[in-house]
């Protein structure tokens, strides 16, 4: 008598509720206000029949960009950015179209605050003559308010709850992104942890001259 052919595992029942393709976006800017614009971008895109392995498989992508103009001083403390270094990097419209190829190649794009985000990524693309963003969008921080959760909502709390922490005082685009995709995976009950990418300086990232001395002279 043949021995039965072993039957392959099922696949885990989080799995099955995921989209095949993801994309984790995070956006770092001059300001809050919607005349302000976009210093940096972090994504990370998984394809999610990865995490059944035990072994995912992501691609990550880091831009940074001149915004035309100054940060404001918080929003400078936050992303580490100075005019200096900015306003020598290339304008988003540069990368506009591979980053609205990236986003559209997405079944979903999940995002800490999403509103703040695709807000900013869609003035940036409108800027450019693109179209907004029509993928399907998936906000961490509302998914984690409607679970009941107590206190504020805000990126870092949400990791010290999921037992993570930025490596560093600044907000990054690529590892807040990467943030925002570890929370959605818990908010998912998905066991499996997506490893931090290497927190690399951005991909386009220009060489800067010497800083001159005393206050910077006027943008061109």
């Amino acid at each position: 008598m043949s021995s039965p052919i072993p039957l392959p595992d099922p696949a885990p029942d989080w799995l099955g509720w995921l989209p095949p393709r993801l994309v984790a976006v995070d956006v770092e800017t001059t300001g809050l206000a919607e005349t302000d614009r976009v210093v940096s971008v972090g994504a990370v895109a998984l394809a999610t029949a990865t995490l059944a392995d035990g072994a995912p498989e992501i691609a990550c992508h880091h831009l940074i960009f001149d915004p035309g103009r100054a940060s404001h001083p918080r929003a400078e403390a936050v992303h580490g950015y100075d005019d200096w270094l900015l306003r020598h990097q290339d304008p988003a419209a540069a990368h506009a179209g591979a980053l609205a190829d990236l986003l559209a190649g997405a079944d979903l794009i999940v995002a800490h605050n999403a509103a703040f985000d695709l807000g900013f990524l869609n003035r940036e693309l409108a800027a450019a003559g693109l179209a907004p963003v029509s993928t399907k969008v998936y906000c961490t921080m509302e998914a984690y308010r409607r679970r009941g959760e107590k206190g504020r909502a805000a990126l870092d709390v949400v990791c010290r709850r999921i037992g993570l922490s930025r490596v560093g005082a600044h907000h990054g685009a690529l590892e807040d992104a990467w943030l925002a995709l570890r929370a959605y995976l818990w908010l998912q009950a998905c066991p499996v942890a997506v490893a931090r990418p290497d927190l690399a300086a951005p991909s386009n990232l220009r060489p800067v001259p010497p800083r001159p001395d005393g206050a910077l002279p006027p943008r061109a």
